[in-house]
């Protein structure tokens, strides 16, 4: 299995990577290869496969790997395309057989994700029947992501009508592999191998699963590939790192010990999704460096920990940007996360700028008041930011977490600006818990063995945007706000059912919040993707819109 990272689009470094790889498992002599889901392109290409050179780089490919299967083993990779109809879907996904210098074997993928941040439909047509192929007088069966979730529930039915991965059994394979593109979230992996634990044993013989790994835009894939059979998981390959190995498949029954169950915190794993998330966005994107403005509070000390963690402290630059309100304690404890994690830190007071902009505002015009003065103060920082970003190449990272974005407790243009939102689809906990477990590993270049400091953790939550302002005054308490949210966005349950287990006043609150700033969502960075529903791409609800009968009628939201 070659467990690899592509880069979307770059379909000839794609190639050369599975060539580099296949060539080191010749010395092995493997009875197959295998590599994920649209290998060759990378996943999601999205409209990059309206462009015909894209496709047409993806057939000399094919045909520059497939010369290399003379004289070694057979290689099966992930590639779109043509269907050579001239209505409707104009690609296939498929998975190609490569044996003997030419395509054997060729398998359309038969079901197609349409929902969340999948769109498949708009690209693909649907296969229709089982691809069989033989190995080594093995029938092996081929099939692809989606095919293994055959029984997707989304809005509440079940989307797909087949199983592919049994019509395949029973047609008569001794092997079942699935080529994947499967996103990451928290527990996915333990998901996905009972998922695949059930299909073998439905199908009575091994199955095995090739997962894509690395990270896309803000979408988060975390290797993990391995072969469930006999009721267990046999082999496994790493997550959240490339890695090629050659892994045994029992038949007949023969099979050695089973790998431990897969069993990793919450916390451990949203720090390493998290991490590969953040290097991959600026490896493929072709930056080094990040700004974050440190305001001394837990998300950015968070985002600040972890992107020296990632991308290495030389990388980030820290900045503290007090204004008239803020505290020393502040500026003091943003220094203080910035030494412990061994990045470069300026202060940069904005007070003045401030005054500048709301005294010539109010020279000309009516002057700014309560929250216009405050968000002068988080647009202003916001300009700073950008400013030096530009001024070194850089990328700014903005700190804010799911449960502030999910209500809309951030600035437009301020806190929010950015080219991504590390802590996008954490909840406010997973924050702290994330914090947690950096004290508990600090990143190599930490010079304190506690890198967040106590006062950080423990202090009241707050904009600071005003004299004693605290988070608690203008939300419910953290406590309350992220099972409702977690209720609403990832259960998708509705008012009346929130009510049930929740107290009203909250459900209130959260749920107006949540339908009244859908414009804010659309113009904040991409978050990156950890939960079953973040708010990103696959969070698509309209800004012009009533939601009375979402948050229920006596209770409708109010835009604000």
């Amino acid at each position: 299995m070659v467990q690899h990272d592509p880069v979307v689009g770059d379909v000839t470094g794609n190639a050369e990577l599975i060539a580099r790889e296949y060539d080191q498992l010749l010395e092995t002599e493997p009875s197959l290869v295998l590599t994920p889901e649209l290998s060759l392109v990378g996943y999601p290409p999205r409209d990059l496969l309206h462009r015909q050179g894209v496709l047409d780089a993806q057939e000399a490919a094919l045909e520059a790997l497939a010369k290399r299967t003379k004289d070694g083993p057979p290689l099966v990779v992930g590639a779109t395309l043509r269907t050579g109809r001239e209505t409707g879907a104009p690609l296939y996904n498929a998975a190609v057989l490569l044996r003997d210098g030419r395509r054997a074997a060729t398998y359309h993928k038969r079901l197609l994700p349409t929902y969340d941040v999948f769109d498949e439909h708009r690209y693909f047509r649907t296969g229709t029947e089982p691809t069989l192929v033989t190995v080594d007088g093995v029938d092996v069966g081929l099939t692809i992501c989606e095919d293994a979730w055959h029984d997707a529930v989304v809005t509440g039915k079940r989307r797909h009508g087949t199983n592919p991965l049994q019509e395949t059994a029973d047609e008569g394979a001794d092997l079942l592999l699935t080529l994947s593109a499967s996103p990451f979230s928290l527990d996915k992996p333990a998901r996905r191998e009972r998922r695949f634990l059930a299909h073998a044993a439905d199908a009575d013989c091994p199955a095995v699963f090739a997962n894509q790994v690395g990270g896309n835009d803000e979408l988060i894939f975390d290797g993990h590939s391995f072969v469930a059979a006999d009721g267990h998981v046999l082999d496994r390959l790493a997550g959240f790192e490339s890695e090629t190995a050659v892994v045994e498949v029992p038949l007949e029954g023969q099979h050695g010990d089973p790998v431990p169950g897969y069993d990793a915190d919450t916390a451990s794993q949203a720090r390493q999704a998290l991490g590969l998330g953040l290097r991959d966005y600026f490896a493929k994107t072709g930056f080094d460096g990040a700004v974050i403005g440190l305001s001394g509070g837990i998300d950015s000390s968070v985002t600040a920990t972890l992107a020296a963690d990632a991308l290495g402290a030389e990388n980030i630059y820290g900045v503290s940007l007090p204004s008239n309100v803020t505290s020393e304690e502040s500026v003091a404890d943003a220094r203080a996360v910035a030494e412990n994690i061994g990045i470069d830190f300026d202060v940069i007071p904005v007070g003045a700028a401030v005054d500048a902009i709301c005294g010539t505002v109010g020279e000309h015009a009516n002057p700014l008041t309560g929250v216009a003065v405050e968000n002068v103060q988080a647009r202003v920082r916001g300009d700073v930011l950008m400013g030096l970003a530009n001024e070194r190449g850089a990328l700014v990272l903005t700190p804010d977490n799911k449960s502030e974005g999910a209500v809309g407790y951030c600035t437009l243009y301020g806190d929010t600006v950015g080219a991504l939102a590390p802590l996008g689809d954490c909840y406010k906990r997973l924050v702290y818990r994330l914090a947690s477990a950096f004290n508990d590993r600090p990143p190599a270049s930490a010079t304190s063995s506690t890198v967040i400091p106590t006062s950080v953790l423990e202090k009241e939550p707050t904009a600071e945007l005003r004299e004693g302002q605290t988070d608690a005054e203008e939300l419910p308490a953290y406590e309350q706000l992220d099972p409702v949210l977690e209720g609403y966005i990832e259960g998708g349950q509705d008012g009346s059912a929130l009510r049930e287990h929740h107290p009203g006043s909250v459900v209130d609150e959260t749920l107006s919040r949540v339908t009244g700033v859908e414009f804010k969502r659309r113009q904040t960075p991409p978050p990156l993707r950890i939960t079953r529903k973040a708010l990103g791409r696959g969070w698509n609800y309209p800004v012009a819109a009533e939601y009375d009968h979402v948050v229920g009628d006596e209770h409708a939201a109010k835009k604000k």
